[in-house]
This record gives structure tokens, sequence and C-alpha cells, in this order.
């Protein structure tokens, strides 16, 4: 569809430009045109907004370059040859330019591109260039989900076009409703989008008029990008140019940024917010704004200073007439007679409360840096959405997390519990290794040139098992006072200290030649030791259960090396047990465990000791208590860097989150002592950006965990953080 008189617009547009824009309101509400005139002539002067250095050109020097005779209902280009291709149809027009479906003319075989012209009368230097930068863009963009550059040229009478692959397809809200999707196949949907823009911003380029009509969805469901005519290569040019940045910034007002509205630097961002609006769109069939009836302008002051309306509880789209481009009515099915949904894909529109409330909003945060930082982390949210985990964008309240998962138990157990976990576990790890052995002995017998081989394997691993299953069930035999038990010495009433006391001497004798089975079972018994040499009720039983742990941490260390080289997880993990054993001083510990956390990194930057190790390094590094090792931490930190001890200890803490909440899915101990510390950091450095968000975790933590150690330990942390922000912010 195209406006029906573009000489008509042309010639307001001129009138307009002549008088002051504090009366063009006026003037305009008494030149008796028509709403679609009108609206093409707002959307025109949008331009003029953003782009000061554009618009500064005198009237008669910038129409110098038009035919202001020729009407474009007069001019067709169907028929005509641009380069090697036919134009056969019209696909769409916008303020300044065109865009045709063409055939291959050359003969050398059939292909249906689209090619985009600017119209003649625009075809001035300063536009020329923003369509030389698109095509430099497009060159760089080779994505499944963006609409591929295939040719550029220029016509004989020097209208610059370029050549795109062509899209049958509908926009991506038309194509939801059409196909009457489900939420989960919209957001997955949506997520091919952001995958294509996050490879933009991996290209340093911004989209800036990301949009349903700049979205086309194939037959076959697949997403395409079109359109990166207003987009942005990053360092390309001077970021506090601001003319620079938004000539052409407010293309489409309804999904456009506030800072793109305020003629602000534009980031990646800006994108991040578009796709919000677009989420906004294809889940609700609405805008985030109520912009009905609502003028160009008065649209510009809603998005820049009103909180949107939450998902859902948006209504029904009504988008004001004088807000629609042509070029996105055509791209638009018109022939669409669907009334705007009461549901999503058939789901009750409540479904969005909670988490997609949560994500769009973020995404939809007046100022930049209160959004998702990537494209990545906005598309991470929202499979999270989809595998039932807790979203990130939302606080983690107990009874939230409650609604994910089931309630796992905490892990500051008491030593008993540790110890027969690890030991029923070790039953049926030989158990399952028993059943192995007897499998790989009965494919021994079927492969003769190999029988004597696998019979001997197999041998050594039902062996293996037999001694660490009689091993394991001697536990229970101390449950028995017979004369003949393990446990008559203790009457029958043996602790499982006792028997870890009584079997610790054994483990090296039971499992020799066996480094593995030795290691393993060392480093459990090490993990029940750290425990109890902790207690204080007796002095003297305490410090022989310290002597126990150094001696099994050390010797778990000792033979996972021996067993898997010098290089390994579980060598890293040991490194950590037993750090604190081998330095002579806090210098030599700081290097062992910097030591052991770059091991880790380099082994399985995933395994949950690591963030546990951080957790060590950052009290040295930042903690009052620790105040003698603070440099000397800071300066053994790995690689080697100039930052402050808080900065670093930052950057652990942080370095911890993900690792925390992916293995424990739930809030516990470990993770409020970390978004404590976090906190405190953050205060040290004066530094608000996120520091609330984490200070709430950290006295939520305080909250729930009730009696032990653990809650008087989180009582001080809160007691810390606020200390420093009351010192902080005292008058200086």
């Amino acid at each position: 569809m195209k406006v029906k008189s573009p000489a008509k617009v042309k010639e307001i547009l001129w009138k307009v430009l002549e008088i002051e824009p504090a009366k063009r309101r006026e003037f305009l509400d008494n030149a008796g045109t028509t709403a679609e005139i009108r609206a093409e002539i707002e959307s025109l002067l949008s331009f003029e907004a953003v782009s000061a250095d554009f618009m500064s050109l005198a009237i008669t020097d910038f129409s110098k370059d038009f035919p202001p005779e020729i009407d474009a209902d007069e001019i067709s280009l169907v028929g005509q040859e641009v380069g090697i291709y036919k134009i056969v149809g019209e696909l769409g027009f916008g303020g300044m330019g065109a865009v045709y479906l063409a055939e291959r003319s050359d003969g050398k075989f059939s292909q249906r591109v689209a090619v985009k012209m600017l119209k003649r009368e625009f075809n001035v230097e300063k536009i020329r260039r923003n369509f030389k930068r698109e095509k430099e863009i497009l060159a760089k963009l080779n994505h499944p989900n963006i609409a591929t550059l295939l040719d550029a040229g220029t016509t004989a009478d020097g209208v610059p076009y370029l050549v795109m692959e062509y899209i049958e397809g509908v926009p991506i809200d038309n194509f939801c409703e059409n196909n009457n999707l489900s939420l989960n196949l919209r957001l997955k949907l949506f997520n091919k989008v952001c995958d294509a823009v996050q490879f933009a911003h991996r290209n340093l380029i911004i989209h800036r008029d990301l949009k349903p009509s700049n979205i086309l969805v194939t037959e076959k469901g697949e997403p395409k990008l079109l359109d990166f005519g207003i987009s942005q290569l990053l360092g390309a040019e001077d970021l506090t140019d601001k003319t620079a940045i938004t000539i052409f910034g407010a293309m489409t007002p309804e999904y456009a940024s506030p800072e793109q509205i305020k003629g602000e630097t534009v980031t990646t961002a800006t994108d991040i917010y578009s796709l919000g609006v677009v989420l906004y769109k294809i889940l609700t069939n609405s805008h985030p704004f109520d912009l009905k009836g609502k003028t160009t302008g008065e649209v510009l002051k809603t998005i820049s200073e009103n909180e949107p309306i939450m998902p859902s509880k948006s209504e029904p789209l009504a988008v004001a007439g004088g807000l629609r481009r042509r070029s996105e009515l055509v791209a638009e099915n018109s022939d669409n007679k669907h009334q705007p949904p009461a549901t999503v894909g058939g789901s009750d529109r409540s479904k969005l409360k909670g988490d997609i409330d949560t994500i769009i909003l973020k995404s939809l945060r007046k100022e930049p840096e209160r959004r998702y930082d990537t494209v990545e982390q906005f598309a991470a949210d929202i499979w999270r959405f989809i595998d039932g985990l807790p979203v990130l964008a939302r606080r983690a309240t107990v009874s939230y997390r409650a609604s994910k998962f089931f309630r796992r138990n905490k892990l500051a157990a008491i030593a008993g519990t540790i110890v027969f976990l690890s030991l029923i576990t070790g039953i049926a790890v030989a158990i399952w290794q028993a059943d192995v052995a007897r499998k790989q002995t009965d494919f021994a017998t079927k492969m003769q040139s190999q029988s004597e081989l696998e019979t001997e394997r197999a041998k050594s691993e039902e062996e293996k098992a037999k001694k660490i299953s009689q091993f394991m069930f001697k536990v229970i035999s101390y449950a028995n006072p017979a004369w003949y038990a393990e446990g008559a010495k203790f009457d029958g009433n043996a602790r499982v200290i006792d028997v870890l006391d009584d079997l610790s001497d054994k483990i090296d004798t039971e499992f020799e030649g066996q480094a593995d089975v030795q290691a393993e079972l060392h480093h459990k018994f090490a993990e029940v030791y750290i425990i109890v040499a902790q207690g204080k009720n007796n002095p003297v039983r305490t410090e022989n259960f310290a002597q126990k742990l150094n001696f099994h941490a050390l010797r778990a260390l000792e033979l996972r090396k021996q067993f898997y080289g010098a290089r390994h997880e579980l060598v890293a993990k040991d490194l950590f047990y037993a750090y604190t054993m081998i330095g002579k001083n806090y210098r030599e510990q700081a290097e062992l465990l910097a030591e052991a956390i770059e091991m880790m990194r380099e082994t399985n930057p995933k395994n949950l000791n690591l963030p546990y190790m951080l957790g060590d390094y950052t009290k040295g590094l930042i903690m009052p208590e620790y105040a003698e090792r603070h440099e000397i931490y800071r300066k053994a930190a790995r690689p080697f860097t100039d930052e402050n001890k808080y900065a670093i200890a930052e950057r652990y803490l942080r370095e911890s989150v993900p690792i925390y909440r992916f293995h424990y899915k739930e809030d516990n101990y470990a993770i409020f002592w970390n978004e404590c510390h976090l906190a405190y950091a953050l205060a040290m450095q004066e530094n608000r950006k996120d520091f609330d968000e984490h200070f709430d975790i950290c006295k939520q933590g305080a909250e729930k965990l009730k009696g032990g150690n653990s809650a008087e330990a989180m009582r001080k942390n809160v007691e810390l953080v606020e200390r420093v922000v009351a010192e902080k912010n005292q008058p200086k």
C-alpha cells in the first residue's frame, strides 16, 4: 500500500520545514490533510528532530537534486533492468527508499532477489553515505537468520542499489498469530532472532531499527533479520558526535529506545531494548506503552518518560494510524482479519505473569546499564524460563525458588551424614563396578584374540570391587558388639568418628597398588576431619583430628599426582584441601591457592570446588580479620594485575555466582556467603551499580538461616557490610 499523493506530501513538507518547530503542529491541524498524509509528514519530520546536521541544509540546496515536477505514482520501475536483474514487482516503500522484487536476467540461472534503492529525490551525498555504510555492514554478516547481501551497484542515472536475498515470509508477530504458536514456541522463535542480533553485535554492528516488519519468518519457521539501513558500525564513528550517531535514529518511534529518542549515545543496549518491545508484541499483540491517538512528539515523550505496562496486564493493540509507515504497512499482512487475541497461543495471558514480566521489563529499563549486559544474557534467561529454571532477572525469594525446585538438604550437614553418604555411594559404586567387571569377563570370553588380556583386566576390576565392598561393609560390623565383630572394642556403641579413626590406617594396605581408589578414600576421610577438627569440646581430641586431617589431605594429593599427573581437576581439588598444610607462611599459602585456582580453571572451570577456592582466596584478600595477608594475596593473584584488592575480589566473587547457581539451583549458605562478600567488596569501592541486588540476597540469607554457626556468620557479614555503608556515607 502506497501513500496516494506523494506530491502532496512533498508540497506540504516543504512548507512545514519553513515554519519554526513550535508552530508546525498548528499549521498541520489547519492544513486540511488526510490522516494518512499527515502521518507520512510527521514520520519524515521525525528524521529532522534527530538529525540537526542533515536538516540544517538550506531547502534550496537540499532540493536542487530533486525532480520536483515528477509524481512518484507516475513512475514505475517494473520491467526495467538494474544490473543483471529485471524488476518484476514492488515489495514496499519507505520515506526515502523502496524495495522491489527482481529476477536474474543474464540467463545463467534462475534467482529471485529483493532490490533496495534510494528514491531519486533523496539521492544526495549525505544519504548515499548511509546507503554505502549499509552495504559495508551487510557484507560482514553471514548468518542463517540474517538476509544475505548478494550484490550492489549504481544505476545508469547514479542511484545506488543493494541486491538482497529475497525472503518470502511474514512479520514475526503475524507469523505467531497466524499459526497460533504456543508461548514456548514463540520464545524459541524469538531466541533465534536473538542469536542473529548477537552475531551482529559480535561483528561490532548495532541494528538500531529492530521491529516485527524487519523480522520475517519463512514458511519453514525460520526468522530472517532485514534492513540494516540505519545500523551503526561500532568504532566507525566518533561516539561523542550525537549527530553522527542519531541520523535516522528514530526511524520507528514505537520500537526506539529512550536514548535514541533523546539523541544520546547508542550502544548494543539499544538493540536489547528494541528486542524487548518485539518480544512484548509477539507475546501480547500490544505495545508496552499506551500510544493510541498520540502524535509522534507525544509518542517520543511517552517512551522517554513513562514506565511500560506489565505484559501480563497489557490490553489488545490499538496503534494510532499516525505512527505507521508505508514500509511497515506494506510488509504486514494487510488481509489479516484476526482480532487481537486474549490469549497467547491458546494459553491464558496470566502465564506471562512473573518470570516473563520480569524478563521483558528488565530489557525495557530506561537506563541502558540496567538492561541485560548482552543479547546472549537476554536469550539465556528466556531459555531458563523454558527449561523451568529460575531466571536471573528475578530476585531469588524463598517462595519463587520453592516453586521451581524441590528443597534440597543443606550442605552444612554433620560429619556423620557426610561419612555415611560417602560410604553408601562407595557401596553402590562397588556393586556397579562388580557388575561391569562381570560383563567385561563375559565379553572377554567371546574375543579369543584378546581373551587373556580382557580376563585379567576383568579379574582386576572385580577384585577391586570386592575389596571396596568389604572395606565399606566393615562399617556395619562396628555396630555389632559380638567378640568376633569390629564393634567388640566399643561394646557396639561405636560412633562414626570412631569408625573412621579405626579405619584410617588401613586404606593403603587394603588397596595397595590402586592409587586412584586410595586417593579417593583419603580425600573422603579428609573431608570429615576438616569439620570435626574444628571442634572445641576436647582440645586433645581436636588436635588428634587435625593431625589425621593433615595426613589424609596430603596423602590424597600425593596419590592424585601419582595417578593423574601434575595438572588435573582432582589434583587441583586436593591442593585446595592441603595448601595451608604445605605452605610454611602466608606467601607460600597464597601462591599454592592461586596455583590451585589456575589449575581448576584450566581443567574444569565449572567444577563446584572452584567457587569455594575463590571464596577462600577473597577472605585472605579483603576480609578485615585477615588484614596482614591482604597485600600478600593481592600480589599472588594469577595472572598478575595491578588492580586493587577489592577489584580483584569483586571479579573472583562474580565468577563464582554462576557456578554456584548452576550446581545448587537454589539459595544456600555458600551462595549467601558469596553474595555478602561481593556486597562488601562493592561497598568498599563505593560501587552502587548492583550493590542493592547482592546485599538483598545477603540479608535474605541472614533471615533464613536460624541458629548454629552459619546463622551467626551470616549475621556478622550483614553487620560488616552495613557498617561499611554507614562509614562511606559519612560527610567528608
